[in-house]
């Protein structure tokens, strides 16, 4: 049995997406020692009771004089770029939700304060850890990869569409082909400044790469295509496929216990986020690397309003 203390990492903010994708990973982790951190003291009494939590704070200046190890920020996208800087200043090293800022401007400030700082800062595109797309960014030579993201009814405003949802599927696209981008081509449906459809191509070496999103679709899914010499593979919602090759089929399945959050790369992707947290591991190529998907995000965007 290891006697090494646990890792402190507190939770900023307290909504849907860390109740269901992220408290539940790290309450029951053998090596965190959660911490909660939220403005709303109902919500944080209830979670630390449901969750046998017991140190919280009602404010992010409470929580930087405890010192916490790492901090994970859940909370609204507009709050972001104030959060961060004020964790990088405290030399925390921060993991947050997708993106880091609506603002290109505002990325890069937190970018280069993480970097001055030479913490962590780690984004959490839950997709590069979903099994099944994990394991085909190992298939070599891809030659075309297509991503395609619907949803009913959520026709929005262009940016946030593209930076809030979008986004995932630019950066899974960039994550699978790998390489420099070159050639990009966006064709998008706007009606009263709202953008509806948005179907995007460019290229990475000799791989094409295409991605998409319906926002007034007719059902919410998602569909992931990977082509390489003699195969091909189609990926449904994260946890099902098949995989094709000399007019065979092979099923990928998940077997039935598998969680959900296993299934969609939340419980890889935390472990990951251990491993760089326990290492204090920063390096410049990451930093690139989200600045990449940011800095993709603004391009297709300025396409879509210059249309």
């Amino acid at each position: 049995m290891s006697n090494k203390p646990k890792i402190r990492i507190a939770l900023v903010g307290l909504g849907s997406i860390a109740q269901k994708a992220y408290l539940p990973i790290l309450a029951n982790h053998s090596k965190i020692e959660p911490i909660l951190c939220t403005r709303n003291t109902h919500t944080l009494k209830k979670l630390s009771n449901q969750f046998r939590i017991t140190e919280a704070y009602a404010s992010l200046d409470e929580l930087i004089l405890a010192k916490p190890d790492g901090v994970m920020v859940h909370s609204s996208t507009e709050s972001h770029a104030l959060i961060l800087s004020k964790l990088l200043k405290a030399k925390i090293p921060v993991f947050v939700d997708k993106p880091l800022s609506y603002s290109l401007e505002d990325s890069e400030k937190i970018l280069e304060l993480a970097s001055k700082n030479k913490l962590p800062l780690y984004l959490g595109f839950n997709r590069r850890f979903a099994p099944l797309i994990k394991s085909l960014s190992e298939e070599p030579n891809p030659i075309q990869i297509g991503w395609q993201k619907n949803r009913v009814d959520l026709a929005g405003n262009p940016r946030i569409f593209i930076f809030d949802d979008f986004i995932h599927v630019i950066d899974s696209l960039r994550f699978l082909g790998k390489g420099s981008i070159q050639n990009i081509n966006v064709v998008s449906r706007v009606k009263n400044e709202k953008l509806e459809n948005i179907q995007v191509q460019w290229q990475q070496g000799e791989t094409l790469l295409l991605g998409g999103m319906n926002r007034i679709s007719g059902i919410t899914e998602e569909r992931t295509e990977y082509f390489t010499e003699g195969n091909k593979w189609v990926i449904h919602n994260l946890d099902s496929g098949t995989h094709f090759t000399k007019e065979e089929e092979n099923t990928l399945k998940f077997d039935n216990w598998e969680s959900t959050l296993h299934k969609r790369g939340f419980v890889n992707m935390i472990e990951d986020w251990i491993n760089v947290l326990q290492e204090r591991k920063f390096t410049h190529e990451s930093i690139e690397d989200i600045w990449e998907t940011h800095k993709l995000c603004e391009t297709i965007l300025n396409k879509v309003l210059s249309n």
